[in-house]
């Protein structure tokens, strides 16, 4: 499984997250399916609108390098064909940051497809004739993908430590309460905790690398600096949980060290 399967099926996870039950029942493996297929569908969605963003960028950098052209002074009098001009620094700058942006979103738009292809389920619209009524059905491929199967385990591996998790970041900065932390913010950390403490064939360093690099995609850089630190401060203690299983802050050690000194 490489990387890019891995990061891939993070970015589902994230957007999958706010859709699973707020109960603590199992989720039914049909409804995580289906879930993932909406997500898929909401990436394509996304893709589309990306591209359809970057188009407009090209077409505005296009009309003001002729606005420019046709007032100019070199033109005043040409009608049919108009004469190229000079740009100043800050008119070449402006319109080439109005296409580096254009390649952004359609740089963002071409992962949407290698997502969508690993999806196990395709979404197929039912018609019902009797009660003409227009269903969304799961429909499951042959095989299950890398991005899939990863997926799947850091779902369920959050979904039963969920509460745990929770505790851990409560406990970790009394003054970062989860209640009031921006949604993706608290569900980055959330993931990225599932795998800190439960998932210990992702390396500590990878987990903390790539929920920053989730932050960047879906967030801001203040965003992934807090998130940076966050998940640095859990560090050393999810080390420790993996080897021991107990979950111990530093402080609480500090504190108790500091008692029996007493």
């Amino acid at each position: 499984m490489t990387m890019s399967s891995r990061r891939l099926a993070r970015e589902l996870a994230i957007i999958t997250l706010p859709q699973l039950p707020k109960d603590e029942a199992k989720l039914d493996q049909l409804e995580l399916d289906f879930l993932v297929s909406k997500a898929v569908q909401m990436l394509c969605d996304y893709a589309k609108q990306n591209l359809a963003d970057a188009n407009a960028l090209l077409v505005k950098a296009d009309q003001e390098l002729s606005e420019i052209e046709i007032e100019h002074s070199d033109n005043a009098r040409n009608v049919d064909e108009l004469e190229s001009v000079p740009l100043t620094t800050g008119q070449l700058r402006k319109q080439l940051e109005l296409i580096e942006r254009s390649l952004h979103l359609a740089s963002e738009a071409l992962d949407i497809p290698e997502i969508a292809t690993h999806s196990a389920h395709i979404i197929k619209e039912v018609n019902c004739k009797k009660c003409n009524v227009t269903l969304e059905v799961p429909i499951q491929k042959t095989s299950e993908s890398d991005v899939l199967s990863f997926f799947r385990q850091l779902i369920t591996t959050y979904m039963e430590h969920r509460e745990q998790i929770d505790e851990f970041l409560k406990q970790i900065k009394a003054k970062w309460r989860l209640d009031r932390m921006i949604s993706i913010d608290r569900d980055i950390l959330r993931l990225a905790c599932a795998e800190l403490f439960f998932m210990p064939d992702v390396p500590v360093k990878v987990a903390i690398n790539e929920a920053v690099e989730l932050t960047h995609r879906f967030a801001d850089d203040r965003a992934a600096k807090f998130i940076n630190g966050v998940l640095a401060d859990l560090s050393e203690t999810a080390g420790q949980y993996r080897t021991t299983g107990e979950f111990k802050l530093q402080e609480q050690e500090a504190a108790a060290t500091h008692s029996s000194d007493n």
